[in-house]
């Protein structure tokens, strides 16, 4: 049992050293509703404007970076999602319709919603409501 305990204290030390460069992947949740895709993902603690949407041909990804701390005390310990950047690229089996995105942010979770297409492709930045 000692050997298990050193092993998660030295994992600890390993998470808390890559704290501030580790960048997590949001959970997500897809729901194909007939003519377009809604994709729910888990960001609690972000601020709406450190939040991208980029929406491609076949794709959707977000990014997020984590809002400046003021406090002067050293972390102990961080697990937080919103500690740390996050990234996700979405891949669909269909073409979306670009210029139908939208995305809201409530009660920290990022809904964005695209309609689908047929032979329209392009690449674009979703503003969030």
């Amino acid at each position: 049992m000692d050997v298990l305990k050193r092993l998660e204290e030295g994992m600890k030390a390993l998470y808390s050293l890559q704290a501030g460069t580790a960048e997590r992947m949001p959970d997500v949740d897809i729901y194909d509703t007939g003519d377009g895709v809604t994709i729910y993902i888990d960001m609690p603690g972000f601020k709406k404007e450190s939040i991208k949407v980029r929406v491609y041909e076949r794709a959707v990804e977000i990014a997020a970076s984590p809002p400046q701390r003021d406090s002067q005390a050293k972390p102990l310990r961080q697990e937080r999602i919103s500690n740390f950047a996050v990234s996700r690229r979405v891949e669909l089996p269909f073409r979306l319709r670009i210029d139908s995105a939208k995305a809201v942010y409530r009660d920290g979770v990022l809904q964005v919603t695209v309609a689908k297409a047929g032979e329209y492709s392009e690449t674009a930045e979703v503003k969030i409501d």
